[in-house]
């Protein structure tokens, strides 16, 4: 009897486990992963509280996952990340310092290769907190010149050039790779990007 009972226990404990971990995203995910898990995070935050019976504010802003998607694919056509890894949620809130309540969608990519700084990242911010957001990208920016990249003088230049770009809803934050164009060319992709 307690053989059955450990027998049951174990299974309970191992379907909990899978259930758990049945809705997390691959990190190998194209860029595009990085938009469309920032809405579908929005999304299922408004069908819990609709299913919870709490009353949601209407949101008149629809993320653009395809234009962000476009955007850093333009920008990376000029400045390519080596070794890239998607933004995803958790690299939105706990490595960049961005507050996802003013973010509707975003999309990006950056190095996962040490020896190199490069990163190309796109969003779509709430109406209002454009000021907000780029504060916080300058602060992230601040941070990896005076203590990320210390050790490193060609990623600190690098990242003290980082460009942070504004445009309506839009928030553009790039910094070239160490082999990277100069950001004359960065500059020019941005612009067009935004266009």
């Amino acid at each position: 009897m307690k053989k059955v009972i450990s027998v049951l226990a174990a299974g309970a404990m191992m379907m909990a486990l899978l259930a758990g971990c049945g809705g997390s995203a691959s990190s190998a995910d194209s860029s595009g992963s990085a938009a469309s898990s920032a809405v579908s995070s929005s999304e299922a935050v408004s069908s819990e509280a609709a299913s919870s019976g709490e009353a949601s504010a209407p949101s008149s802003e629809v993320a653009d996952a395809a234009r962000l998607e476009a955007i850093v694919a333009a920008i990376e056509e000029v400045n390519e990340v080596a070794n890239p890894r998607a933004i995803d949620d958790f690299s939105l809130e706990n490595e960049m310092g961005l507050t996802p309540d003013n973010i509707v969608a975003f999309c990006g990519d950056v190095t996962n290769d040490q020896a190199d700084c490069s990163l190309v990242f796109a969003a779509q911010v709430k109406d209002g907190a454009a000021d907000t957001v780029k504060a916080e990208l300058e602060a992230y920016k601040e941070s990896m010149s005076s203590t990320l990249y210390a050790d490193f003088a060609d990623k600190v230049a690098k990242a003290q050039d980082a460009r942070i770009v504004v445009k309506g809803n839009l928030a553009v934050m790039v910094i070239a790779g160490v082999n990277g164009p100069d950001y004359s060319e960065i500059d020019t992709a941005i612009n067009g990007a935004l266009a």
